[in-house]
C-alpha cells in the first residue's frame, strides 16, 4: 500500500470520526457537515478510482470499514433529516394553530 494511499485512509478516517461526532449533536452545524462531507467524497473518489486499478484493495480490512462507515453516516445522516423533517412539521403545525388564535384577537 502506497502512502499516499494510507494517507488518504487516515484522513478519510479521521472525517468520519468528525461527521459521526457532528451528527450526534443536538444542534447540527450543518456548514461544518457539508464542508466535511465534500472533503470526505474527494477522498472516497480517490480510493474507489485507486480500488478498480487494483483489486486486491477491495479486500482489505480498511476498505470493509470505509464502506461500513460510509452506510453508518448515510443512515445517521438520514435519521438526522427525518428528526429534522418530524421538527418542522411540528413547528408549521403551531404556527397554523397561532394563526387561528389570533383571528379571535
Amino acid at each position: 500500500m502506497n502512502d499516499e494511499l494510507k494517507q488518504r485512509i487516515a484522513a478519510l478516517c479521521d472525517l468520519d470520526r468528525q461527521l459521526f461526532d457532528l451528527l450526534q449533536k443536538n444542534e447540527l452545524e450543518t456548514e461544518e457537515i457539508t464542508h466535511l462531507v465534500d472533503k470526505r467524497q474527494q477522498h472516497i473518489h480517490y480510493l474507489i478510482a485507486f480500488g478498480e486499478q487494483h483489486a486486491d484493495l477491495k479486500q482489505t480490512s480498511q476498505w470493509l470499514q470505509i464502506v461500513k462507515s460510509t452506510q453508518q453516516i448515510s443512515e445517521l445522516m438520514q435519521s438526522k433529516t427525518q428528526q429534522l423533517g418530524l421538527t418542522l412539521q411540528k413547528v408549521r403545525h403551531g404556527n397554523k394553530s397561532i394563526k387561528q388564535y389570533q383571528k379571535f384577537i
